[in-house]
Protein backbone atom coordinates (compact mmCIF):
# COMPACT_ATOMS: atom_id res chain seq x y z
CA UNK A 1 0.00 0.00 0.00
CA UNK A 2 1.05 3.62 -0.39
CA UNK A 3 1.54 5.38 2.51
CA UNK A 4 -0.24 9.08 2.60
CA UNK A 5 1.58 12.14 3.28
CA UNK A 6 1.23 13.66 6.49
CA UNK A 7 0.80 17.69 6.05
CA UNK A 8 0.63 20.15 8.52
CA UNK A 9 -2.41 22.19 6.98
CA UNK A 10 0.03 24.99 6.41
CA UNK A 11 -0.11 24.27 2.58
CA UNK A 12 -4.08 24.39 2.54
CA UNK A 13 -3.82 28.02 4.40
CA UNK A 14 -1.56 29.25 2.52
CA UNK A 15 -3.28 28.47 -0.68
CA UNK A 16 -6.78 30.34 1.30
CA UNK A 17 -4.75 33.45 1.28
CA UNK A 18 -4.01 33.15 -2.05
CA UNK A 19 -7.37 32.68 -2.75
CA UNK A 20 -9.02 35.71 -0.84
CA UNK A 21 -10.23 38.49 -2.86
CA UNK A 22 -10.40 41.69 -1.18
CA UNK A 23 -13.01 43.97 -2.25
CA UNK A 24 -12.57 47.57 -1.80
CA UNK A 25 -16.05 49.99 -1.92
CA UNK A 26 -15.72 53.67 -2.44
CA UNK A 27 -18.18 54.39 0.53
CA UNK A 28 -17.78 58.27 0.52
CA UNK A 29 -20.61 59.14 -1.77
CA UNK A 30 -23.07 56.53 0.06
CA UNK A 31 -21.70 57.75 3.43
CA UNK A 32 -22.46 61.16 2.01
CA UNK A 33 -26.11 60.53 1.28
CA UNK A 34 -26.65 58.77 4.70
CA UNK A 35 -25.57 61.70 6.97
CA UNK A 36 -27.27 63.94 4.25
CA UNK A 37 -30.40 62.17 5.18
CA UNK A 38 -29.90 61.59 8.69
CA UNK A 39 -29.05 65.66 9.14
CA UNK A 40 -32.40 66.25 7.51
CA UNK A 41 -34.29 63.87 9.58
CA UNK A 42 -33.10 65.73 12.91
CA UNK A 43 -33.56 69.36 11.36
CA UNK A 44 -37.22 67.75 10.78
CA UNK A 45 -37.35 66.61 14.70
CA UNK A 46 -35.65 69.85 15.58
CA UNK A 47 -38.50 72.05 13.82
CA UNK A 48 -41.41 69.76 15.21
CA UNK A 49 -40.11 70.07 18.32
CA UNK A 50 -39.89 73.95 17.98
CA UNK A 51 -43.22 74.00 16.63
CA UNK A 52 -45.09 72.14 19.35
CA UNK A 53 -43.02 73.55 22.41
CA UNK A 54 -44.51 76.99 20.37
CA UNK A 55 -48.16 75.39 20.75
CA UNK A 56 -47.47 74.87 24.23
CA UNK A 57 -46.92 78.09 24.97
CA UNK A 58 -49.48 79.35 23.31
CA UNK A 59 -52.25 76.75 24.69
CA UNK A 60 -50.43 77.59 28.41
CA UNK A 61 -51.76 81.37 27.43
CA UNK A 62 -54.84 80.34 26.14
CA UNK A 63 -55.34 77.97 28.77
CA UNK A 64 -55.03 81.12 31.25
CA UNK A 65 -56.75 82.92 29.40
CA UNK A 66 -60.34 80.42 29.64
CA UNK A 67 -59.51 79.91 33.63
CA UNK A 68 -59.79 83.74 34.39
CA UNK A 69 -62.66 84.47 32.24
CA UNK A 70 -64.27 81.28 34.06
CA UNK A 71 -63.42 82.78 37.84
CA UNK A 72 -65.21 86.28 36.68
CA UNK A 73 -67.72 84.46 35.69
CA UNK A 74 -67.78 82.60 39.03
CA UNK A 75 -67.46 85.58 40.51
CA UNK A 76 -70.16 87.30 38.69
CA UNK A 77 -72.73 84.87 39.59
CA UNK A 78 -72.13 84.53 43.14
CA UNK A 79 -72.84 88.65 43.64
CA UNK A 80 -75.62 88.47 41.12
CA UNK A 81 -77.03 85.10 43.42
CA UNK A 82 -76.70 87.06 46.50
CA UNK A 83 -78.34 90.26 45.39
CA UNK A 84 -81.28 88.06 44.16
CA UNK A 85 -80.87 86.11 47.86
CA UNK A 86 -80.87 89.30 49.36
CA UNK A 87 -84.34 90.95 47.07
CA UNK A 88 -86.15 87.39 47.72
CA UNK A 89 -85.71 87.89 51.79
CA UNK A 90 -86.58 91.64 51.84
CA UNK A 91 -89.67 91.07 49.69
CA UNK A 92 -92.97 91.78 51.91
CA UNK A 93 -95.10 88.75 50.72
CA UNK A 94 -94.62 85.37 49.67
CA UNK A 95 -95.99 86.07 45.85
CA UNK A 96 -93.27 88.81 45.34
CA UNK A 97 -90.68 86.19 46.76
CA UNK A 98 -91.25 83.91 43.83
CA UNK A 99 -91.59 86.24 41.29
CA UNK A 100 -88.49 87.51 42.44
CA UNK A 101 -86.92 84.23 42.38
CA UNK A 102 -88.51 83.11 38.73
CA UNK A 103 -86.94 86.42 37.32
CA UNK A 104 -83.45 85.05 38.88
CA UNK A 105 -83.38 81.81 37.42
CA UNK A 106 -84.61 83.47 34.21
CA UNK A 107 -81.64 85.84 34.23
CA UNK A 108 -79.25 82.87 35.55
CA UNK A 109 -79.64 80.99 32.80
CA UNK A 110 -79.54 83.93 30.17
CA UNK A 111 -76.26 84.14 32.12
CA UNK A 112 -74.68 80.86 31.66
CA UNK A 113 -75.63 80.72 27.96
CA UNK A 114 -73.97 84.10 27.41
CA UNK A 115 -70.91 82.97 29.57
CA UNK A 116 -70.60 79.44 28.10
CA UNK A 117 -70.61 81.17 24.56
CA UNK A 118 -67.88 83.42 25.36
CA UNK A 119 -66.03 80.66 26.96
CA UNK A 120 -66.46 78.43 23.73
CA UNK A 121 -65.38 81.52 21.59
CA UNK A 122 -62.05 81.83 24.01
CA UNK A 123 -61.40 78.00 23.61
CA UNK A 124 -62.40 78.23 19.61
CA UNK A 125 -60.17 80.65 18.96
CA UNK A 126 -57.51 79.53 21.57
CA UNK A 127 -57.55 75.71 19.36
CA UNK A 128 -56.84 77.99 16.48
CA UNK A 129 -53.83 79.63 17.74
CA UNK A 130 -52.16 76.75 19.81
CA UNK A 131 -52.50 74.77 16.39
CA UNK A 132 -51.08 77.44 14.50
CA UNK A 133 -47.43 76.64 14.71
CA UNK A 134 -47.92 72.55 14.07
CA UNK A 135 -50.59 73.52 10.85
CA UNK A 136 -47.10 75.60 9.62
CA UNK A 137 -44.77 73.01 10.05
CA UNK A 138 -47.17 70.75 8.54
CA UNK A 139 -47.68 72.66 5.52
CA UNK A 140 -44.03 73.02 5.31
CA UNK A 141 -43.24 69.93 5.14
CA UNK A 142 -45.86 69.09 2.53
CA UNK A 143 -44.69 71.28 0.40
CA UNK A 144 -41.03 69.98 0.36
CA UNK A 145 -42.17 66.94 -0.12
Amino acid sequence: MAKAKKTNGRAKAHHAKAEKVELKFDTNGARKQVTHALARVQDGFREAGEAFREAGEAMGGESRKVALTLVNHAQDNVVYSFEALRDTLQAETFAEAVKIQQAAMTEMFRRNLRQMREVGQIVGTSGTKALKPITKLVSTLRSAA
